[in-house]
């Protein structure tokens, strides 16, 4: 009896586990979230630190732009002085002075013409901006880059999950035919060994594949700013449809559109904007000023009203560089050097972009011929495990056979959902260096 009660308790604890399992399962199922590719580019766009980064900087630079334009408007500089001439000699110069002294006052000064130091200055700080918005732009690809493939790694991580499954259910089916024959006495006690060790050995390629499923979908999480322990669903999968792309029409759009290249080519203006600012440094420069001041002398040290006298000089400046030992023609080398070395990244980048372009071209032409071998791959083996399981049930083919025929339909599938990853890819790859979009997002 008491063993009785024992059987029954576990029973019941059993199938409360499951129950509770499954409703756990299925509470995880209603509150995971659905993810799109286009949801997950902009929820990427949000939490990603790089993109911060270059809005930060876009935002240095216009703080540069503005102070290099106050350069062109006036100063006003207030002045307030108290002094003390507490020793001074007893001598004719001095019969006039007098013990405390202020003076308070106001000068202003604008520069008028500087052969177009400030002007060229402010124009490079413009160029920097539209330079900083470029590389901005560009970071914003990239971004959407990695997450593209992010998304597609746990796509094909899942794809290959559902294949591992179904090899693994493949397997048990064999083993349904082989103990149908068994029954009918055609069945080695080999056979059963074989076809249960078929079954043990594709549990780990389960679970490895399980484990990569999870380890994608962090790294998505990572990526899109979700955190851990939030569930996702992705809602989308490979696309399986790819133009044919013309290479010039997508050169020119490398050249065109590109915002790292733009943003290289902003940036030799800016270096020649500040050549031209460093050559004014060497040439004269013309400015007024004026100055207004409150001041006056007395013998207490609270200088009373009565003794303040206003005083004012305006007038025009013309300072000349004569010699500063060599310092704003060294700047200038430096400026004209740092055009050069400008140049030769532009040319660089055009260069490194073009190769990454036709090297994305011919794998996605070479990928697109792969796929079409990979369908007709997987028919073929299709009908080979079709077949072969007909014929082991009648006991005309081994087990080995058998086996055989599953693992080269399963490598088949595999081998097609690796295609897809790397087209998609591809084509993800060719729409960061053109910004021509492939996909409907």
């Amino acid at each position: 009896m008491k063993t009785e009660t024992l059987v029954i308790a576990f029973c019941v604890f059993f199938i409360s586990s499951i129950l509770t399992s499954h409703v756990v399962f299925a509470q995880e199922a209603v509150d995971a979230m659905n993810i799109s590719l286009a949801d997950a580019i902009n929820m990427a766009l949000k939490a990603s630190e790089d993109l911060k980064l270059q809005d930060n900087e876009v935002l240095r630079k216009k703080s540069e732009q503005k102070e290099e334009t106050s350069y062109l408007f006036p100063k006003i500089i207030g002045e307030a002085e108290w002094s003390n001439n507490f020793e001074y000699p007893d001598i004719a110069a001095t019969a006039a002075t007098k013990d405390y002294h202020i003076n308070s006052g106001v000068t202003v000064s604008q520069a008028i013409f500087t052969f177009g130091r400030i002007s060229n200055a402010v124009s490079a700080a413009k160029k920097a901006v539209e330079a900083g918005r470029f590389n901005r732009e560009g970071t914003k690809q990239e971004v959407i880059y990695n997450t593209k493939k992010a998304y597609y790694n746990a796509c094909l991580s899942k794809r290959a999950l559902d294949i591992a499954e179904e090899s693994y259910n493949n397997a048990f089916k064999n083993k349904q035919i082989l103990e149908a024959r068994s029954s009918k006495g055609r069945a080695s006690k080999y056979d059963n060994i074989k076809i249960s060790s078929d079954i043990a050995s594709r549990k780990p390629t389960v679970n490895n594949a399980r484990a990569d499923f999870f380890s994608a979908m962090e790294t998505l999480k990572v990526v899109i700013g979700v955190e851990s322990n939030k569930t996702i669903k992705l809602v989308e999968n490979f696309i399986e449809e790819y133009p044919e792309f013309d290479r010039q029409v997508l050169a020119l759009a490398l050249y065109n559109n590109q915002p790292v290249i733009k943003a290289l080519a902003k940036t030799i203006e800016e270096k020649e904007a500040l050549i031209k600012s460093k050559k004014a440094a060497i040439l004269p420069e013309i400015s007024s000023f004026a100055t207004w001041n409150h001041k006056g002398d007395s013998n207490d040290y609270y200088v009373g009203s009565d003794n303040l006298d206003d005083y004012g000089v305006a007038g025009l400046k013309v300072s000349i560089p004569i010699w500063l030992g060599g310092i704003s023609r060294e700047k200038l080398y430096q400026a004209k050097i740092d055009r050069e070395d400008a140049e030769l990244k532009y040319k660089q980048g055009e260069e490194e972009y073009l190769l990454l372009l036709d090297r994305a071209l011919n794998e996605y032409r070479e990928y697109k011929k792969t796929l079409e071998a990979n369908k007709e791959a997987i028919r073929l083996a299709e009908e080979s495990f079709k077949y072969s399981q007909e014929l082991f049930a009648s006991g005309q083919v081994s087990v080995t056979d058998l086996n055989d025929a599953e693992l080269q339909l399963t490598n088949a599938k595999i081998g097609k959902e690796i295609t897809l990853f790397n087209l998609n890819s591809i084509a993800a790859l060719i729409e960061r260096l053109t910004l021509m979009g492939t996909n409907n997002e």
